[in-house]
């Protein structure tokens, strides 16, 4: 079957549910008094297409699993409807923020945004986690706003995503790029601090089969839904984006 579509996604579940991989959300990974021996953190960016986060949150459902969800706030994005019915099926809602960004480098402003664009979300969902939005067009990295000792509980959060993880114990796998490989496509879209991880894979299939091959126990998957697609002519739209999208990562590279 074609990678990155709904049918490949939804092959990844199944692989889990019959092999028994747990699947938690970052919420569940950070408030566990004990976390399982082998375990998936499910996570997904809502940075454009906000339906297609509904059609993912809805293959899970309908499996049993539960995953976390973190939604951008601005206008073309941002929707409540989905945003509430995401929650109903179970899963976590957080917010996926760019405030650095939006303020132009100032923390100072940024954590006012900050704030108010997390009250904006808890509007319509309780909200225990947060992560940061990579634009790579950008010269900020949104985690900056944290400085170098964050304080989650002065806004009511246990943690943020890339910043809250142990990434020693956990491996991260990203389909930024439209490929789960580690490499000059993952702009910003990278851990922070020691990483553990010493496997790559490049294709869906190839991360189901080291998922269940039982080499390592723990992962976090970060997927985008805006990315897979539901049928033909969206597979070629998204994949022609992707590609416009990859070659002016490429070319920034070249540029620093």
């Amino acid at each position: 079957m074609p990678d990155f579509t709904y049918e490949a996604y939804a092959s990844l579940l199944d692989a889990f549910v019959e092999h028994d991989v747990p699947c938690l959300t970052v919420r569940d990974y950070l408030t566990r008094n004990e976390l399982p021996p082998r375990f998936v953190v499910l996570r997904h960016d809502v940075d454009r297409k906000p339906e297609n986060s509904l059609d993912f949150a809805r293959l899970e459902a309908e499996r049993g699993i539960e995953s976390t969800y973190y939604v951008r706030t601005v206008d073309e994005v941002f929707d409540p409807r989905v945003v509430k019915e995401i929650s109903s099926l179970g899963h976590e809602v957080g917010y996926h923020y760019e405030d650095l960004d939006r303020a132009d480098g100032d923390v100072g402003l940024a954590r006012e945004y900050f704030r108010a664009n997390l009250a904006s979300v808890r509007e319509l969902v309780d909200v225990d986690t947060v992560c940061m939005h990579g634009n790579p067009l950008t010269p900020h990295d949104n985690r900056d706003l944290w400085g170098a000792t964050p304080d989650f509980d002065a806004y009511g959060l246990l943690g943020e995503a890339y910043l809250s993880m142990d990434f020693t114990d956990v491996h991260y796998y990203s389909d930024t790029g439209r490929t789960w490989k580690d490499g000059a496509l993952k702009v910003k879209d990278h851990t922070v601090g020691p990483d553990g991880k010493t496997v790559q894979v490049s294709t869906t299939p190839e991360l189901a089969d080291l998922v269940l091959s039982g080499e390592h126990g723990r992962f976090c998957l970060l997927s985008h839904p805006d990315r897979w697609a539901k049928g033909y002519v969206e597979r070629v739209t998204e994949t022609a984006f992707d590609t416009a999208k990859n070659t002016a990562k490429y070319g920034l590279q070249l540029v620093k």
